[in-house]
C-alpha cells in the first residue's frame, strides 16, 4: 500500500469525523456560545442567535397549530374543539400559581447576578426557585386532589350532551396533572434567558414541538378523544422538559445545581417579593390575551370562540415575531443594567423599537389581505371571520407590535411596578369592554376592545416611564464624567 492510498483511506474517515463533530448538538452548542472581545457585540450576537432558533421554534409551532386543525376540528366537532381551546387558556391561567417564580424575576436576579460575575448567587437563586416551585406544586396538586369531584366541569365548559361527562372529566384531570408536573420545570427558560443562552430553550423547544406533532398525528389517525389529545399534546412537551433539565443541571451549568443545601430565605423573599410584581402582569398579561375564549364562551356560546381563536392565531401572528425579535433583549438589558452599560441600553432600545414596527407592519399587510382565505382552506367555512373582526385584529396586532420593546425594556430594566399598573388598567378596559361590546357588535366588539385599551392605555403609560428612566440615567452618567472646573 502506498502512501497516497492510505491517505486517500484516511480522508474520509478525517471528514466523517468532521461532520460528526459537526452535527454533535453539544458542540454546536459550545460554537454557538464562543464569546466575543466586545460585550456589547457579544449581547447582539447572542440575542441574535436566540431570535433566529426562536423563529424556528415558532414556525414549527405554527405548523403545529395550522395541522391541528383540520386533523381533529372535523371529528371532534366545533363544540369540543372549542372546550379543548377553552382547557389550553385555562391553563394560561393556571401559569399564574407559581407567583411570578418562573418568568422574569428569576431573569432579572440571574442577570443581575451573571452581570457581577457573582456564580454563588447565582446558584443559591436557582436552587431557591426551584424547590419553592416544587413545594407550589405539592400544594396545588393536594388542593386538586380536594376540589376536582366537586366541581361541574359541564357547567364551566357550557357543554351539550353531545360531549361525554366521562371524556370532560378525564380531559381536565389529566390536565391538571401535566400541569402539577411541569411547574418545576417551567424555570428552564429563565435560566437560559438570564445568561443570554436562550437558543437553547429554543431548541429543546422544538424538539419537544416534533415529538407533540408526531403524537398528535398518531391520536388523530386513530380519532382519539380530548384525554389523548391532551396527552399528545401537552404530556409529550413535559417528557422533553424533563430531559432538558438533566442537561442543564448535570451538563450544561452544573454550577447552578438546585442542591437543597443552597437553598436561602433570603433568596426566596427576594423572587417572591419581585416575583409578586410580575404575577400581577402575568395576570393582567392573561387578561388581555387570554380572557377573550371565556367571554366569548359565557356571551357568544362556545362554537364563536372556533372562529375568533383561529382568526386571532392568524392576525396576531406578528406580536408573536416581535417578541421572538425583542424578547432576548431582557437578559441583555439586565446584565448591561449591572455594569453601567446604558449607553449600550440606548442604542439597544431604539433598534429594537425600530425592528419590531417594520416587521410587524411588513407581516401584517400580506396577512390581513390573506387571512380569510386562509382560514377558509385551513378551518373550512365555518371558522371564516367577518372583515370587521380581521381589520380590528389586525389594528390591535400593529399597536401591540411596535410597542413592544417598550415592556421589554421595562422588564430588563426592572421597572416591574409600572408594567404591572399599565398592563393592570389595559387588561380591566379590555375585559369591560369586551363585555359590554359582544352583545351589539359580536366578535369584532371584543377585538375592537382590545385595539382601543392598548392604544391609549398601556402604550402612553410604558412611553413615558422608559422615555423616563433612560434619560434620567444618561443625566446621571453625564453628571459623573463631566469634569469639576475650579
Amino acid at each position: 500500500m502506498t502512501d497516497s492510498d492510505a491517505s486517500d483511506k484516511s480522508l474520509p474517515k478525517s471528514n466523517g469525523r468532521w461532520f460528526l463533530k459537526f452535527v454533535n448538538p453539544f458542540r454546536f452548542a459550545a460554537l454557538l456560545t464562543r464569546k466575543q472581545a466586545d460585550r456589547g457585540r457579544e449581547r447582539y450576537r447572542r440575542a441574535g442567535i436566540t431570535a433566529s432558533t426562536a423563529f424556528l421554534s415558532k414556525a414549527l409551532t405554527i405548523v403545529i397549530s395550522f395541522v391541528s386543525v383540520p386533523l381533529t376540528v372535523h371529528y371532534l366537532g366545533a363544540e369540543r374543539y372549542g372546550v379543548w381551546l377553552t382547557i389550553s387558556s385555562l391553563l394560561m391561567w393556571m401559569s399564574l400559581t407559581d407567583f411570578g417564580l418562573t418568568g422574569n424575576a428569576l431573569v432579572n436576579m440571574l442577570s443581575t447576578a451573571h452581570g457581577k460575575d457573582d456564580r454563588e448567587a447565582a446558584r443559591e437563586t436557582v436552587a431557591s426557585a426551584f424547590w419553592a416551585l416544587i413545594a407550589l406544586s405539592a400544594i396545588i396538586g393536594a388542593i386538586f386532589l380536594f376540589v376536582f369531584h366537586w366541581v361541574s366541569w359541564r357547567s364551566v365548559f357550557r357543554v351539550s350532551e353531545l360531549v361525554s361527562t366521562r371524556e370532560l372529566g378525564e380531559a381536565c384531570a389529566l390536565t391538571l396533572v401535566i400541569f402539577i408536573a411541569s411547574l418545576p420545570l417551567s424555570m428552564l427558560n429563565s435560566v437560559y434567558s438570564a445568561y443570554q443562552d436562550g437558543f437553547l430553550w429554543n431548541i429543546w423547544t422544538i424538539a419537544g414541538n416534533g415529538l407533540s406533532l408526531l403524537s398528535l398525528i398518531i391520536v388523530s389517525q386513530r380519532h382519539g378523544g380530548l384525554p389523548l389529545l391532551i396527552a399528545a399534546v401537552s404530556g409529550t412537551r413535559t417528557l422533553v422538559g424533563v430531559a432538558n433539565a438533566f442537561y442543564m443541571f448535570h451538563r450544561h451549568y452544573p454550577f447552578l445545581r438546585p442542591l437543597p443545601s443552597a437553598v436561602r430565605l433570603r433568596s426566596v423573599r427576594s423572587l417572591f417579593h419581585l416575583g409578586a410584581k410580575y404575577m400581577i402582569t402575568q395576570l393582567a398579561g392573561l387578561g388581555i390575551y387570554q380572557s377573550q375564549p371565556m367571554i366569548i364562551t359565557q356571551l357568544l356560546g362556545p362554537a364563536q370562540v372556533t372562529i375568533f381563536v383561529i382568526t386571532q392565531k392568524i392576525v396576531t401572528l406578528p406580536i408573536d415575531l416581535a417578541y421572538i425579535a425583542t424578547a432576548p433583549f431582557i437578559s441583555a438589558f439586565g446584565e448591561a443594567r449591572a455594569r453601567g452599560d446604558w449607553s449600550w441600553i440606548r442604542g439597544a432600545f431604539k433598534r429594537s423599537i425600530v425592528l419590531s414596527s417594520l416587521l410587524s407592519l411588513l407581516v401584517q399587510l400580506v396577512i390581513a389581505l390573506a387571512a380569510k382565505r386562509v382560514i377558509h382552506v385551513w378551518a373550512g367555512g365555518a371558522a371564516v371571520p367577518d372583515t370587521s373582526l380581521v381589520l380590528w385584529l389586525c389594528a390591535y396586532t400593529f399597536i401591540s407590535a411596535a410597542g413592544m420593546p417598550l415592556g421589554q425594556a421595562l422588564c430588563g430594566l426592572e421597572r416591574a411596578g409600572v408594567l404591572a399598573v399599565s398592563l393592570s388598567v389595559c387588561a380591566l378596559a379590555i375585559v369591560a369592554l369586551s363585555i359590554l361590546w359582544a352583545h351589539p357588535w359580536g366578535l369584532a366588539g371584543v377585538a375592537a376592545a382590545m385595539a382601543g385599551a392598548k392604544l391609549f392605555i398601556a402604550i402612553p403609560i410604558q412611553a413615558r416611564e422608559v422615555w423616563r428612566t433612560l434619560h434620567r440615567a444618561g443625566t446621571s452618567v453625564r453628571e459623573e464624567t463631566v469634569p469639576v472646573v475650579a
